[in-house]
């Protein structure tokens, strides 16, 4: 078994957990993460349609190298190591998503909601609005509907009314006065004929579904796969996640988008500079002792927790400690992460769009919403958060609930489910990820299931408001004040759960930056990061798995 270097691995001395995870692990294998995607965007390819036998052939391998890797490897990049369970988790969610929940060849929702192909269709792949053209042919001066067209040819001109007939036309309606027909031409436009195969997709609106062969090149079907596999919000879909803020015009240039990303990308930089050097300062980060949570209490005696676990220059008394902790310490943390985050965004934002040209900048909506959102629980976290992966964790639940139990979506049952199963597969995501990392994740998988008590919480506060009986305008304001101090208390209270998991996992030895400007201001090295040959190498043992860049 390849081991890390130890000089990889001496950062985290004092994290037992870590040790052990990366001394029972092996460096991860870049194609050994990459090959069960490999074989979800190949079987999409091939079988789009759902199948009991594609599915019972392709779902338990796929399921099955997501579990190896799981087992089998870590990273000494503390984030790396992280993504190798949360990446597991992800993939086997989206491959359940898209193999069994989702039928990729058939499912309206699983639409571009643009066709920018260019491709001249046939009848069983219309663009949806046909152009203004509608094919007519004349039975008797009435009008016949054939394969869902709404064939509106006359000597004159026809009213472009007509019943909803036919194998997908939701109104055959012609958008126009007249339609004037030249040689069987109808020179208006229609209104509800079906884009893609009309028979099979009941004509809703324009867009693309999956692309036939007999109708596409090849490497329209590869290119409508492999965006469906990376759309993971949805954004130019059918199935986009509401609740995200728009993404740019599609006459937003690229310069404006480099612009925009870079700006963020220096943002980020100097947020988690700031919380390197908080690292190395702040004692609590890099000692056990000084961990806790609601759920975890610390073997200090409060006095020792504050002498031991609160910087220098911040005076040991309980007021002051409390401050420090809850509102300075845990504040900068989680603006880190949600500077981490931002920053992996923008750069796979410029990466994908510039030297990659995989994508538009109109693909890639801001990542979190607006901050005027989080004015409660719930909007922080289904409109301000962000919502990568939201589809994946909400789809097995509106499974369940829907097509298993056949629930109504007003179902109080069915929500319930929907919500508790998202919010558990959040917190499965999140424990994997940090099992991977440094054995553990059972208090990070049960921070994300304590949330929707955080809901109920939330809703039983606004109906004491409402009990109160005040005028509309004051219940309004009370009511808002209620919701966001509810939303401080309990994300501030939870978070020591969530990051309990995450601290035995070695943040205290970690370096968020490779280049910090702190650390040479204070007359330290610059460069942080170890040599590229340690962090990432090409590794050849002779056999299958063994050769490829190791991370």
């Amino acid at each position: 078994m390849v081991l890390f270097p130890p000089s990889a691995i001496a950062p985290f001395a004092a994290f037992p957990a870590r040790l052990a995870a990366l001394e029972s692990r092996t460096p991860i294998l870049l194609h050994d993460a990459l090959l069960p995607l490999f074989l979800l965007f190949l079987t999409l390819l091939l079988y789009p349609c759902k199948s009991h036998t594609r599915n019972a052939i392709a779902l338990p391998v796929i399921l099955g190298l997501y579990a190896r890797l799981c087992f089998l490897y870590s990273s000494s990049h503390w984030g790396i190591a992280f993504c190798v369970g949360a990446g597991a988790y992800f993939g086997s969610l989206q491959a359940f998503s898209l193999l069994v929940v989702k039928d990729v060849g058939w499912d309206r929702d699983v639409w571009w909601t643009e066709d920018d192909t260019r491709v001249i269709r046939d009848k069983e792949h219309s663009n949806g609005s046909a152009n203004g053209i509608v094919n007519g042919v004349t039975n008797g001066g009435k009008e016949k509907h054939v394969n869902g067209y709404a064939n509106g040819h006359t000597n004159g001109y026809t009213n472009g009314s007509s019943s909803p007939l036919g194998n997908g036309v939701a109104n055959g309606f012609t958008n126009g006065t007249n339609a004037n027909a030249n040689g069987g031409i109808a020179n208006g436009t229609t209104k509800g004929t079906s884009n893609g195969d009309i028979s099979r997709h009941g004509g809703t609106s324009a867009g693309l579904g999956y692309p036939k062969l007999s109708t596409y090149p090849l490497l329209q079907r590869i290119r409508f796969t492999s965006s469906l596999i990376s759309s993971s919000r949805g954004v130019g879909w059918k199935f986009q996640i509401r609740q995200i803020r728009p993404p740019p015009e599609p006459s937003c240039s690229i310069l404006s988008h480099l612009q925009i990303h870079f700006t963020n990308i220096a943002i980020t930089y100097l947020i988690l500079d700031c919380f390197g050097y908080h690292l190395v300062t702040d004692p609590y980060f890099s000692t056990q002792e000084c961990w806790k949570s609601p759920l975890h209490s610390s073997p200090l005696p409060d006095m020792d927790w504050r002498e031991r676990c609160i910087p220098s220059y911040i005076p040991p008394t309980p007021a002051y400690a409390f401050i420090y902790h809850h509102i300075i310490r845990k504040h900068l943390t989680l603006l880190s992460v949600y500077a981490i985050l931002g920053q992996l965004y923008s750069i796979a934002a410029i990466l994908f769009t510039v030297p990659i040209p995989a994508s538009k900048p109109s693909s890639w909506a801001p990542l979190f919403g607006s901050l005027s959102e989080a004015t409660s629980l719930r909007g922080f976290w289904t409109v301000f958060w962000h919502s990568i992966f939201k589809k994946a964790f909400s789809y097995p639940g509106e499974w369940m609930a829907f097509r298993v139990l056949g629930l109504d979506r007003k179902n109080i049952w069915a929500q319930l489910i929907i919500v508790f199963t998202a919010f558990g597969n959040s917190g499965g995501l999140h424990g994997l990820g940090c099992w991977t990392q440094n054995g553990r994740g059972g208090a990070a998988a049960l921070f994300f299931l304590l949330q929707p008590v955080g809901f109920l919480g939330e809703v039983i506060l606004m109906k004491g408001v409402k009990m109160l009986g005040m005028d509309g305008n004051l219940e309004k304001t009370v009511g808002r004040v209620v919701k966001v101090s509810w939303m401080m208390v309990w994300l501030l209270w939870s978070c020591d759960v969530f990051f309990y998991d995450y601290l035995h996992g070695g943040i205290g030895g970690s370096e968020p930056v490779a280049w910090s400007s702190w650390r040479w201001y204070v007359g330290e090295k610059a460069y942080r990061w170890g040599p590229p040959d340690e962090w990432t190498r090409w590794d050849v043992e002779g056999s299958l798995w063994g050769w490829g860049v190791r991370i």
